[in-house]
């Protein structure tokens, strides 16, 4: 979440607003939308405040319906962020990802955003069938399971939990957690060479959204991904990210003529 700065408060509305006069159409939703928009994007910086709902009312002529909605359009795409009897803030950039295979830390750092990574649980547990199967590991076969919480300049992006074969990683426990792939290549000699992820969506539940700061429902892309050091499988995990703040592209190419 964009946590709410002081220096814009909701209740005042900024002069550079135009006034009543420039929304005089039918396609005033359209229209107030478009100078909201202006304004977050000439204007504000993430964590400001956007005036208040009566405010925009009475600059700018229109129905608070009018209003609600042309916000409610802004909250679907990721501009805005609703945070409950404080306001409507300017939110911070979405990331875009190649689906290539590369460290969360390097991705962020690519797009000029400064990762950070919390662990949130690190233990050794004995693989279910789901793990094992991932892993073609027999099952209860010893396993080290990563807990973590994945940030761009302090806001939460995803949740991850991983999987990784104890006999592979003698000493795991004891290593900094927060950069794995940097220890597997520097403690471990182990390079992620390749591997296959599958992306899905689904609505947080009551976990995912404490951890990520969103409300309960909201729409989340989860990746589930095994990798590979040559013919090593060396990680299975999976990660929850936040929708409104991660964008997936893909390149897609010809596969081949039609049927």
């Amino acid at each position: 979440m964009v946590e709410p700065t002081q220096s814009s408060p909701g209740g005042q509305l900024p002069p550079t607003l135009p006034a009543a006069a420039s929304v005089r159409t039918t396609t005033k939703r359209v229209q107030v939308r478009r100078l909201l928009e202006e304004h977050i994007d000439t204007k504000l910086h993430p964590g400001d405040a956007i005036p208040s709902e009566r405010s925009l009312v009475s600059t700018l002529g229109v129905s608070r319906v009018t209003v609600r909605q042309a916000i409610a359009d802004l909250v679907d795409v990721g501009r805005l962020e609703r945070v409950h009897g404080k306001g409507t803030y300017v939110t911070g950039p979405q990331v875009d990802s190649q689906l290539h295979l590369t460290s969360f830390s390097r991705e962020m750092r690519e797009r000029g955003l400064h990762p950070e990574t919390k662990v949130l649980a690190a233990t050794q547990e004995a693989a279910d069938a789901g793990v094992a199967e991932r892993l073609h590991i027999p099952q209860g076969r010893p396993v080290i399971r990563v807990e973590r919480l994945r940030l761009a300049d302090g806001t939460p992006m995803a949740h991850e939990v991983g999987y990784y074969p104890s006999a592979l990683f003698p000493g795991l426990l004891d290593q900094q957690l927060d950069a794995l792939y940097d220890v597997f290549a520097n403690k471990y000699g182990l390079i992620v060479s390749s591997g296959y992820q599958t992306v899905s969506a689904e609505a947080a539940d009551a976990a995912h959204a404490q951890i990520l700061q969103i409300p309960r429902k909201a729409p989340l892309l989860v990746q589930e991904r095994v990798t590979k050091s040559g013919d090593t499988l060396m990680e299975a995990s999976t990660s929850w990210y936040r929708a409104d703040r991660y964008r997936i592209h893909m390149r897609i190419t010809p596969a081949g003529a039609a049927d």
